[in-house]
């Protein structure tokens, strides 16, 4: 049977209203229409995510990063609905998929009116429709484009780079017209100055001369593919979340006073993304062994961008990429305790700011010779290093994952005639835990049999987490009282 989900409104005392919103571990069911949501909802309901890394975003290879071939040329095998499935099976519910245009487009010759390959564009929807399948939110983007010559941050643009941006996000919108808030939309993957010596960093409060016009410019692009969404006209593209990165998707990027958010005709549709491996030295530098004092250093970076963007703006902040890179020395896993900690000291400030992250994965896991961000061996559906993806859900409240089951119905939602949390499930009932999103716990019950009702009258209007045991396993779920 297929999991019943529920959205349902109960009215309590004057106002309050609680909506049921799913996320989180969830059954192998087509996804049901997700709408009406603020950036803000949405970023709340994605608890931890996974990039499709070094796949779609491919640009070279034996085959020159051309025709569907392009996936597979960094060395990943084809991306099957069970790699998606095994995903979500571990915790995860976010996808990220990282994907280039440009070679798979006739852009070279006609810069002004071209097209995307057909082929190329059914894949990509292939791929989100396996994620859509396991009612997941998909992330979508343009990746390395800016490397391969199709967007270039430079004091002189030709106007390529806005045919480009234009032209890649019009025909998006288009082919995903009809889906709904599961699908969010990156404009921009570290867009950047390449190359030069500010590629990744520069000072914030007063930024190198050759670097304004290009953060002039990155505004300008964002706005161009926030209205070529909004102007598809479809009600799906009206609704969509949209994540906007800063120059090089850094901290930096976005702390500027160069830096601002596009306007936009769909109010709190807008998220931030922002790529943080931080610390540097341990995530993507030489060093592989953990410090006490990088505590303080990963909540001082994040501290800045939660206040001036989640706190001053309202605008929610989606970690796009991390990662701590593995190490081995003699052939031997180095370093499996040391990025343990960094687990516990990443996520747990994420999930206190509210940020949803979501990890590198390139499927390099044994080597030193470059970053080291393989998670997934996507060949065998199992995970290289699975007490780092165990942490994860560990700090994260995501209990038991291994053991959920995909053949049985659970349906959660308000109650009218008694103001409580109804859960009713076709096997036995265990216990139900409800966490705010920082992680604390304000209400645990044991139930038992097939149904079951908890009361909610205690708790404040919010976000929670709502954990549902049963015989077979796990589900986590986003309740949102309004």
């Amino acid at each position: 049977m297929r999991m019943k989900k529920l959205f349902t409104s109960l009215k309590k005392s004057a106002s309050l209203i609680a909506i049921l919103a799913i996320s989180g571990m969830t059954f192998n069911a087509s996804a049901e229409k997700l709408s009406g949501n603020t950036a803000a909802e949405i970023a709340a309901m994605m608890t931890t995510g996974w990039n499709l890394g070094n796949t779609f975003d491919a640009t070279s290879g034996k085959n020159g990063g051309y025709g569907l071939d392009a996936e597979t040329s960094w060395g990943q095998p084809k991306t099957t609905q069970e790699m998606i499935t095994a995903v979500r099976k571990a915790g995860f519910n976010t996808i990220r998929i990282p994907v280039s245009w440009g070679k798979h487009s006739n852009f070279s010759e006609d810069p002004e009116n071209f097209t995307i390959s057909e082929e190329w564009m059914a894949r990509v929807k292939e791929v989100v429709d396996y994620c859509y399948n396991e009612n997941l939110f998909v992330i979508l983007n343009i990746h390395h484009d800016n490397n391969s010559g199709n967007i270039i941050y430079t004091l002189k643009d030709d106007g390529e780079s806005e045919f480009f941006i234009r032209g890649v996000w019009r025909q998006i919108a288009e082919a995903f017209k009809d889906y709904d808030q599961h699908l969010i939309f990156e404009i921009m993957n570290e867009p950047r100055l390449v190359g030069t010596s500010y590629e990744w960093y520069f000072n914030p409060d007063n930024p190198p001369a050759k670097v304004i016009p290009a953060l002039e410019m990155l505004n300008k692009f964002n706005q161009i593919g926030v209205d070529e969404i909004r102007g598809n006209g479809s009600v799906e593209n009206k609704d969509r979340v949209i994540m906007c990165p800063g120059y090089a998707a850094c901290k930096e990027g976005c702390m500027t006073s160069y830096f601002q958010l596009p306007t936009d005709e769909t109010p709190n549709r807008l998220a931030l993304s922002l790529h943080a491996y931080r610390p540097y030295d341990l995530c993507l530098g030489s060093l592989s062994t953990w410090k006490d004092s990088y505590s303080n250093e990963i909540k001082t970076y994040f501290k800045d961008v939660y206040e001036k963007f989640i706190v001053g703006m309202r605008v929610p902040v989606i970690i796009g990429e991390e990662s701590c890179s593995a190490r081995f020395t003699s052939n031997e896993y180095s370093n499996q305790e040391d990025r343990l900690k960094w687990v516990e000291a990443y996520y747990s400030v994420t999930k206190e700011y509210g940020m949803p992250a979501v990890l590198w994965d390139n499927n390099v896991f044994k080597s030193n010779k470059g970053e080291a961000h393989g998670h997934f061996n996507r060949k065998e559906l199992t995970w290289y290093d699975q007490p780092f993806i165990q942490k994860i859900m560990d700090v994260l409240g995501i209990q038991d994952v291994d053991n959920i089951s995909i053949d049985y119905s659970l349906s959660v939602g308000p109650n009218p005639a008694t103001n409580n949390i109804y859960v009713s499930a076709d096997n036995e009932l265990q216990n139900i835990t409800i966490y705010t999103t920082s992680g604390a716990r304000v209400l645990y019950k044991e139930i038992s049999g097939n149904n079951a009702e908890v009361g909610i009258s205690m708790l404040n209007k919010g976000i929670y987490n709502a954990v549902v045991k049963t015989e077979y396993g796990v589900n986590v779920i986003k309740l949102i009282l309004k």
